[in-house]
This record gives C-alpha cells, structure tokens and sequence, in this order.
C-alpha cells in the first residue's frame, strides 16, 4: 500500500456546521472560503477605483484632442451619444421577415395543435354518438342537445342536418332574374 493512499484511508471527513436554527433569519452561515471569495472580490474592486483614482490625478489638465468638441458633458461627467443612425433598409426588410416568419411559425402550431384537439373530440364525440333513445346502455343519460349544439358549432361532430349550405361563389349577372336562371 502506497503511504499517500495509507493516509487518505484514515482522514477524518469534516463536515461543515449549517446556520443555527435560532440565527436562520441571517440567511445562510458564510463559510471561509465564501468569506475568502468575497474579501478577494471586494479588495480587487477597491484596488481598481484606486488605480482609476491615481490614474485621474496623474492626467494632463491641458491635454486635448479634437475630438473633444464634440463630446457633451452633464455636470462634468461625460453622455455619449449614441448617434441616432437609421438601421439600413436591408437590416429592417431581414428584422420584418424574421418576425412575419416567427408569426407564421407560431400560427401553424396553434393551427396543429387546434386540430390535435378536435380530432381527440371527435374521436370521444363518436364514442358517445346519440342515440334515439335518450338513455346509453350503461344507464347513464345521453348528452344534452345544448352539448351537442356546441361540439356541433366546434366541428367536432357533423351538424344535424344533411342539407347543402348555399353557394359561396359570385354571379355576375344583369339582375336577379338572370341570376336566379343560372343557378
């Protein structure tokens, strides 16, 4: 047996001790190297504003690039502008249709999903096809006709009647007599 494996048998697995349940409303107990990790943080932080700081003061008070005058300051601290530059035509036709697509996209799924639907109720809507008596075999009641109104008016179930709906297509014609002869 190796001495490093001889000695990793007989270490002692410390466990770390949770919040004492009379101080939970501190939050959670902050161990060393949570406390090592934010000191770290906050002393690199500190350090930068320091750098920053000497950087300020060593600066020339009399440097000066032309670029400067057109630089805008609020109350000495510098705003930049962020120009107001139109997008190109083409950028805007690519955004548009990239949203149209996305509509489209989501619309087709509704559509899918809409269909998924109906064909599941029309699949249970068979199941329970009315029947002339109003009473099913297992002695329950049949379902109400304002049910049936309604799976009628979704489409789940083919409505009452056999008759053919009107003509959706135009006539042209010179009057109603004429049109009433075409059809």
């Amino acid at each position: 047996m190796t001495s490093s494996l001889r000695n990793s048998l007989h270490r002692r697995n410390h466990k770390e001790r949770s919040q004492l349940s009379h101080r939970a409303k501190f939050g959670i107990l902050e161990k060393h190297k949570d406390y090592v990790q934010r000191a770290r943080d906050y002393h690199s932080k500190q350090d930068r504003i320091t750098r920053l700081r000497q950087k300020a003061a060593d600066r020339n008070k009399d440097e000066f690039y032309f670029g400067m005058n057109k630089e805008m300051t609020v109350q000495g601290v510098h705003v930049k502008d962020r120009g107001n530059v139109s997008m190109p035509m083409d950028m805007v036709k690519l955004l548009k249709t990239q949203d149209e697509g996305y509509v489209r996209t989501m619309r087709a799924n509704g559509i899918k999903k809409i269909e998924r639907i109906k064909s599941q109720l029309t699949a249970l809507a068979n199941l329970i096809a009315p029947q002339d008596d109003n009473i099913d075999h297992d002695g329950e009641d049949a379902l109400d006709e304002t049910d049936l109104e309604t799976l009628r008016e979704a489409g789940v179930i083919p409505p009452e009647t056999k008759r053919r709906p009107p003509p959706r297509h135009i006539i042209f014609a010179e009057n109603e007599t004429e049109g009433e002869c075409i059809l």
